[in-house]
């Protein structure tokens, strides 16, 4: 209205309502949309009262406003059906992660923890790596792994991993036998994986992929079992990334028997055996996996996790906890590699 009455009579500004409307779709909802639309055709028949004057581009753009309003709000109704499907998809989402990655507890019994995952899959919530920890009768045992793969795609092997830990945890009384019946279960993936769905999207080459990807069915993972008292830890490495300990001034790795990773079992020439890890008080031992490690920088550098934690705790004056190790853990490696290719998780234990 402003620009018509400040420009020549040849000149008509009414078709700019539109957009007005198509800027609605993102704001409101359908009725606020319709209202806009109806808005604008209100102001263009009081522009043209005021003019005392209806012409061929009057009628037009009447014409062209009612037709963008009835199309913007199909749209936004379509809109709307879309994000409304997209937040369900979601809240599935939520509860399959909840399911498997159960969220960690800051203590159980005498042991203290803290930990961050992160996915490779900016838009989803679990990728490849897992984690797992729960009392049992022979104390509390945890697992720290990372599925060959990532993402969306590694998400089954990491279902199976998770549930039979937390059955084989709470029934065999040694770690070696629940790595045992994980890798029962892996090679049950292996030998009978489930039919792929049924896609007409899908290329022709996925099948032998997805067959592929069973064939090389493997987790490395570490197993921990802590005492009543968590002054020990049994520890079984299946082909992960070597434990590390940080105290106030120092950190260094665990030293552990390495055996080949969960779902090879077949391959071993002999049992994979444990070995026991004495935690001082205010010791932290820290798991996690290959994707902090090999975060890259911008001249590809990868990650020096132990002499980061060395470095940041060598000076401090206060007792680590695993939550601030986790807090400075997962921010510093968010700035050494501002993105990350990799599934990222790491859960710090400490003894009460």
């Amino acid at each position: 209205m402003a620009l018509d009455h400040a420009t020549p009579p040849r000149y008509f500004f009414g078709s700019l309502l539109t957009a007005s409307v198509v800027l609605a779709i993102f704001v409101y909802r359908p009725l606020g949309v319709a209202a806009t639309g109806a808005i604008g055709c209100l102001f263009l028949a009081v522009t043209v009262q005021i003019e005392d004057y209806i012409g061929p581009m009057t009628v037009v753009a009447l014409v062209v406003l009612g037709s963008v309003t009835l199309l913007s709000v199909v749209l936004c109704v379509m809109l709307q059906r879309a994000a409304s499907r997209y937040r369900r998809v979601l809240a599935v989402a939520e509860a399959a992660q909840l399911a498997l990655l159960r969220p960690l507890p800051d203590r159980i019994g005498s042991l203290r923890m803290a930990g961050f995952y992160r996915a490779a899959d900016d838009e989803a919530l679990i990728g490849g790596d897992l984690y797992s920890v729960r009392p049992t009768p022979f104390g509390v045992r945890a697992i720290v792994g990372d599925v060959k793969g990532k993402g969306i795609n590694a998400t089954q092997t990491v279902a199976t991993v998770i549930s039979t830990f937390q059955e084989a945890a709470l029934l065999h009384p040694t770690l070696p036998q629940v790595a045992d019946r994980i890798d029962v279960a892996l090679q049950l993936d292996r030998d009978n994986p489930p039919p792929e769905p049924v896609s007409h999207t899908q290329p022709e080459h996925g099948a032998d992929d997805a067959k592929g990807l069973v064939d090389e069915l493997f987790t490395t993972a570490v197993l921990l079992e802590f005492t009543s008292d968590a002054r020990t830890v049994q520890v079984l490495d299946r082909g992960h990334q070597p434990l590390l300990i940080v105290r106030r001034h120092t950190t260094s790795v665990v030293p552990a028997e390495h055996s080949l990773p969960l779902g090879m079992a077949d391959l071993l020439t002999e049992p994979p055996g444990t070995t026991a890890c004495r935690l001082e008080p205010g010791d932290i031992l820290l798991a996690y996996s290959d994707g902090v490690t090999e975060a890259r920088d911008s001249t590809g550098t990868f990650y020096p996790l132990p002499e980061r934690l060395q470095h940041h705790y060598a000076t401090s004056a206060q007792p680590v906890s695993p939550s601030d190790l986790i807090s400075f853990l997962q921010e510093d490696v968010t700035r050494w590699a501002h993105t990350l290719g990799d599934d990222v998780i790491a859960i710090a234990f400490q003894r009460i």
